[in-house]
């Protein structure tokens, strides 16, 4: 981006299928693992092409070899017909290529301006930064890819469908010719994501081409031209928009024909009560009063700020409560604090695995162990573990979680997003816990990785467990839920069970709206 650039040059429609990037043969080798294997992939000018597969598919590996992060073993790149090679991800996006992550590439401490002139050289006049002259040409990129906010506004205060644009103006700005979106839309609500695909198409009408990735299969519907999908490393289908379907595409994802599917075993849910809350306000939540039976999972839905998922924190004690009452059997719960819940028998897995649930840079027996460590003590004052158990039982636990792991001593972090999860979910069941609290238990996780995940819960509600369910993903509550309360500006707006526990009966009453009479 250059400060003496008075207009952004607009490509011509897009009107032919010449490709933009070409990959070829692709192979990518690290010690003991072959992570791409004659990979090939061609993304048209004007075209969204989306890359699917499941973790550790070879999706990460593929793109940080085409922006330079990795040397291919073997292959080809190529930009408009030409070979390329980069040393660096900056030779990269001098060549066209732009990644914008998942959080956008953002400097949370800077204005919308100064991050569009990150990486740049700023305007100066007798010596000092022409600000006048920066902010004036962020406006125009601004302007150019349809987004009406201040440039000086901080981007913290900002809507992350905001935040999104302004990472695709920024790419925009730097002449790319490929804009790479990984999982942009993860933190945004569904009229957000309407405005960043209509935002998307526009720009790609006027030649900006798109490989966009994702794990949510109906936005992938939605809004590509195109589909590859990657599997083990290699290629296993590219698809026309024309002759995309969803069962199709799964089978190219996982290996076999399928669909994820409601609960094939129905419902254990018994008479008896494992947990109920009376009048519990805290947060976000007010006047919640709910019953959690053994053997059921209760869904908790609405949109973000209605008070659903403060609901999970309140009985986790990560949050306080102000009012209300939280009965376990005879026994009244304090819940001030995690520690109570744990002991309480309450198990919690949050929506940010990576921030809240991963113990970094420690083993898989680690991060199995940690809630239960106590049971391993030889000596409680010298604190003296016994590893030999403790490495037993997280095997064990491991197993049954179905975990894909070179070992249990392997690094947590060298595990696919969706093990990672079943690790998370796995390090309770030593607790002896009965109540599991699961936001979003299934969030950037693949399809196959969910089934999975779907399975084990299942599994943990017929050992008699009861399972509070909260997702940011609508199409998830029919699958799996007995019932589903949705919340409204902090309260109960509604409860669905049976056949009325729809995506559109759960969207009106999480809006604020009413349901036909019959659909409850």
């Amino acid at each position: 981006m250059t400060a003496e650039t008075t207009e952004l040059t607009r490509p011509e429609p897009a009107a032919n299928a010449t490709p933009v990037l070409e990959v070829r043969g692709l192979r990518k080798e690290f010690p003991g693992t072959l992570a791409l294997d004659d990979v090939g992939l061609e993304v048209r000018k004007g075209e969204i092409h989306a890359l699917l597969g499941e973790n550790g598919a070879g999706k990460s590996t593929l793109i940080k070899c085409v922006c330079g992060a990795y040397a291919a073993t073997s292959g080809e790149v190529r930009i408009e017909g030409r070979p390329v090679s980069f040393s660096t991800p900056r030779e990269a996006v001098d060549a066209g290529i732009a990644v914008v992550h998942q959080h956008f590439n953002l400097v949370p401490t800077l204005n919308v301006a100064e991050n569009l002139w990150l990486g740049e050289a700023l305007p100066r006049r007798m010596g000092l930064v022409d600000w006048p002259r920066a902010h004036a040409r962020a406006r125009e990129i601004l302007d150019y890819v349809g987004l009406d906010v201040p440039t000086d506004a901080d981007v913290t205060a900002l809507r992350a469908d905001h935040l999104a644009m302004i990472s695709i103006a920024k790419a925009v700005a730097s002449d790319a010719k490929i804009i790479i979106l990984d999982e942009p839309t993860t933190a945004l609500l569904p009229h957000e994501v309407e405005t960043l695909f209509a935002q998307m198409r526009r720009l790609a009408q006027e030649g900006h081409s798109f490989l966009y990735v994702s794990h949510r299969l109906a936005e992938v519907f939605e809004i590509a031209d195109r589909a590859t999908v990657l599997r083990d490393g290699r290629n296993a289908g590219t698809f026309e928009r024309e002759t995309m379907d969803r069962a199709s595409v799964i089978e190219a994802i996982v290996g076999r024909r399928g669909e994820l599917s409601g609960r094939k075993s129905g419902s254990h849910m018994r008479e008896s009560v494992v947990i109920e809350t009376a009048g519990l306000s805290g947060g976000g939540a007010e006047d919640v009063s709910l019953t959690l039976r053994h053997g059921e999972i209760l869904g908790v839905a609405g949109l973000p700020g209605s008070g659903a998922e403060d609901v999970l924190s309140l009985l986790f004690g990560r949050i306080r409560r102000r009012a209300g009452t939280v009965r376990k059997g005879e026994l009244e719960l304090r819940l001030r604090e995690p520690s109570e819940a744990i002991a309480a028998g309450i198990a919690y897995v949050p929506a940010d695995r990576l921030a809240e649930a991963v113990f970094h840079a420690e083993s898989i027996r680690s991060n199995i162990t940690m809630p239960s460590l106590a049971r391993y003590l030889r000596d409680p004052i010298l604190r003296l573990v016994n590893r030999g158990a403790e490495s037993r039982e997280s095997r064990q636990v491991a197993q049954r979680m179905r975990v894909r792991m070179p070992g249990i001593e392997a690094a947590i972090d060298d595990l696919s997003g969706g093990n990672q999860q079943k690790v998370v979910l796995g390090r309770w069941l030593s607790t002896g816990a009965e109540v599991f609290l699961l936001n979003a238990p299934t969030a950037a996780v693949d399809v196959g990785a969910k089934a999975e995940i779907y399975e084990l819960i299942e599994e943990l509600a017929g050992e008699g467990a009861g399972i509070l369910f909260a997702s940011t993903e609508l199409e998830e509550y029919p699958l799996i839920c007995d019932r589903v309360l949705v919340f409204f500006r902090g309260r109960v707006a509604g409860e669905l069970k049976g056949d009325a526990v729809t995506e559109q009966n759960i969207m009106t009453l999480a809006a604020g709206g009413e349901l036909a009479h019959g659909d409850d």
